[in-house]
């Protein structure tokens, strides 16, 4: 369905987890219980995500051009780009769209506030990611969610090392460089994507409730591994 990651962005969860000083075994129990609790469901089983994936895929694949939203993104930014551009948002950064007219997807752990809310409310795609600091976010999503009456499309991630039946690791870390990443898998060519508000230097604004000092660890970090997939030039513009 999708091409391996680099080996790169996959390493640098190992390097991640180290600095931070986060287990593996808690990334693996909440990947797997999401797996478990969507296994069944009516529209986010395995089944429907993967009809999910294909269709995203074929959408940017086809796409000209495919610009990725971070958090420090200008909202007017946004407007200057033509009607045959196709966005990509990472988490919270998806409030800076007017509308969902042509956004194909957010990349997501789950803490992106009511403006994640608000797409999924539109039926937008999620794709959304299982770490061991967000099962909490996730059991409150899916029940939310699952009551709207048009519920969002998801895609499931993780960030492990084994394989997991209807998830898939993208490689990366962050959710902006998680989205170039899952881009990337889908076998879309480098020179069609564009990054928008990616600041490593401040936390954005459309970022969700955090710890500014970790926040800003994190950003190195998202930084360190967009500058390795060669897209370190759209960095802090």
């Amino acid at each position: 369905m999708h091409e391996a990651p680099t080996p790169s962005s996959l390493h640098v969860q190992d390097l991640v987890r180290q600095a931070f000083g986060w287990s593996e075994s808690d990334d693996i129990e909440s990947a797997l219980q999401l797996q478990a609790a969507l296994h069944e469901h009516k529209q986010w089983n395995p089944s429907m995500r993967e009809k999910t994936l294909h269709k995203l895929k074929d959408q940017l694949l086809k796409a000209p051009k495919i610009v990725v939203i971070g958090a420090a993104v200008r909202a007017e930014k946004l407007r200057s780009y033509d009607e045959k551009t196709v966005f990509v948002a990472s988490d919270g950064a998806v409030g800076a769209l007017d509308d969902y007219t042509n956004l194909a997807c957010v990349v997501s752990d789950l803490d992106g506030a009511n403006y994640l809310d608000d797409a999924a409310a539109h039926g937008q795609i999620i794709v959304v990611h299982a770490h061991g600091d967000n099962m909490a976010h996730w059991q409150e999503k899916i029940v939310k969610w699952s009551r709207f009456v048009t519920p969002p499309s998801l895609v499931l991630s993780h960030q492990v090392n084994q394989t997991i039946p209807g998830m898939y690791n993208f490689g990366g870390f962050t959710d902006g460089d998680r989205a170039v990443c899952f881009i990337l898998s889908l076998g879309v060519e480098v020179d069609k994507i564009e990054l928008v508000g990616f600041n490593v230097e401040r936390v954005g604004q459309w970022s969700g409730v955090t710890n500014p000092e970790k926040k800003m660890q994190k950003l190195q970090w998202m930084g360190r591994i967009l500058s390795e997939l060669g897209f370190g030039h759209f960095l802090n513009k």
